[in-house]
């Protein structure tokens, strides 16, 4: 072959070559083109509260990823976390922490470990460690992810107000108000000034701290805060969407505690009702309004209504959380007072020492709320006829409130008046009588 047709098979074996590159990178094009639409309409629907269908458009903007040069890519990580957070926002925790994790992995070797969207994903699976009740692993990647944003984004960058906010409402869950507060002040402000105040994460920041106000017991402000939120949520998001439902939650709880039930449970009805048609009535995320409706029930003395509800939630916990889980122990016990309410003595025996059993795995022996169940064990056995196991549950009950409340508090007061009962019934005349004094002299220091 001479010079010049050597130089020829060369130009067409160029021209070759690079007509299958343009082909791949065509082909590439249009598969990035697809995935970027199926992003958009994740984003979409999310957004709206569809997760649902959300999740498909993410299954799918997975599997699109997956065929990408290289395998291991940033587009895919990012379908992952947008996976992961919809089966988080579904209640499927333990199918939503493999996607985040590798979503987490893909963007650090990638990306590095200062980069903002590591940033991302580290709160979003900080977000499921809240939600398994894991919060010493949640906390830590709070803390990485507040640390990564401050020094990549600056101090006013509003995806900052996420991780504050993530992190305080951790802490306010915790009843740590000290550290909660700052950390939502600081959120609130930066999203009102980057979103205006009418914006559903303005909204989302208000209502943790409606909760700090709770947990003091000041509802009044509890009520103001949590109602902002609503008209806030109602604006930018509409009626129906299931971001209410936490607010509308709340406002029960809040309303209930300052005795006006009817209200209560007209909030805690209407967030039943969207949370069905949000999430579908055998979601987890069910458990929450339930509860507060059956709170509210009970209350105004429908304890069997109050028993379906707190059944229900029980069984929805069950379903996706760990047997261990705190939340589990709640609904157990909330069940337990309803079976009780109807002189289902046998029934809600069972159901409070299970629910002591998680507490005190879970929040410590001497835990005040671990006090308050041995105290209903207690009320449970006497009615059973167990005296002696209602004097040692009651003893413990007293105990634990003495060194959680001092001994001037109402709480011990009741204590030692059940002490004297059950005293009484087991015919010690004196110790009955010496306990009875000890509760009077307590109520009458008390304001």
């Amino acid at each position: 072959m001479n010079r010049a047709s050597r130089v020829v098979v060369l130009i067409l074996a160029l021209l070759v070559c690079l007509a299958g590159c343009a082909k791949k990178i065509s082909r590439h094009e249009a598969g990035h083109a697809e995935w970027l639409a199926l992003n958009q309409e994740f984003i979409r629907l999310y957004t709206a509260g569809n997760y649902v269908t959300a999740l498909q458009s993410a299954q799918k903007s997975v599997d699109l990823a997956h065929s990408f040069t290289p395998r291991e890519n940033v587009d895919l990580a990012t379908s992952l976390n947008n996976l992961g957070v919809t089966l988080l926002a579904l209640s499927r925790f333990n199918e939503a922490e493999p996607p985040l994790v590798r979503a987490l992995d893909i963007r650090r070797r990638i990306l590095g470990s200062r980069n903002a969207d590591v940033a991302t994903t580290l709160s979003n699976l900080g977000e499921l460690y809240v939600a398994l009740n894991r919060p010493v692993e949640a906390e830590d990647l709070f803390v990485q992810a507040l640390e990564i944003r401050e020094a990549v984004l600056g101090p006013e960058d509003p995806d900052l107000a996420d991780t504050l906010h993530n992190l305080g409402e951790l802490y306010a869950r915790k009843n740590l108000p000290a550290q909660a507060e700052p950390l939502l002040q600081r959120a609130l402000a930066l999203r009102e000034q980057h979103f205006g105040s009418y914006h559903q994460l303005v909204a989302e920041t208000l209502d943790i701290l409606a909760l700090l106000e709770q947990n003091k017991g000041a509802f009044a402000q509890a009520q103001a805060l949590l109602e902002r939120s609503l008209r806030n949520k109602e604006q930018t998001l509409g009626l129906e969407h299931a971001w209410l439902v936490p607010t509308l939650t709340s406002l029960s709880e809040v309303f209930a505690a300052q005795g006006q039930l009817a209200g209560a449970e007209e909030y805690a009805r209407r967030a039943v009702r969207i949370a069905e048609q949000v999430y579908g009535g055998d979601n987890a995320r069910m458990a929450m309004p339930l509860t507060a409706l059956g709170l509210v029930v009970k209350a105004q003395g429908k304890s069997e209504e109050a028993e379906i509800c707190f059944n229900r939630a029980l069984r929805l916990r069950e379903k996706v959380l760990p047997a261990d889980h705190i939340d589990i122990a709640t609904s157990a016990a909330n069940l337990a007072s309803a079976y009780f309410a109807q002189e289902a003595y046998a029934q809600a025996l069972g159901l409070y020492e299970r629910a002591i059993q998680i507490t005190e795995m879970r929040l410590g022996a001497d835990h005040p709320n671990v006090g308050l169940l041995l105290f209903n064990l207690g009320a449970t056995q006497r009615k059973l006829g167990h005296l002696e196991e209602a004097q040692t549950a009651f003893l413990r009950a007293l105990a634990i409130r003495k060194q959680a409340f001092g001994i001037q508090d109402s709480s011990v007061a009741d204590t030692l008046d059940a002490l004297s009962v059950v005293l009484r019934e087991q015919g010690d005349t004196a110790g009955a009588d010496e306990f009875a004094y000890q509760a009077a002299e307590i109520r009458d220091a008390l304001p």
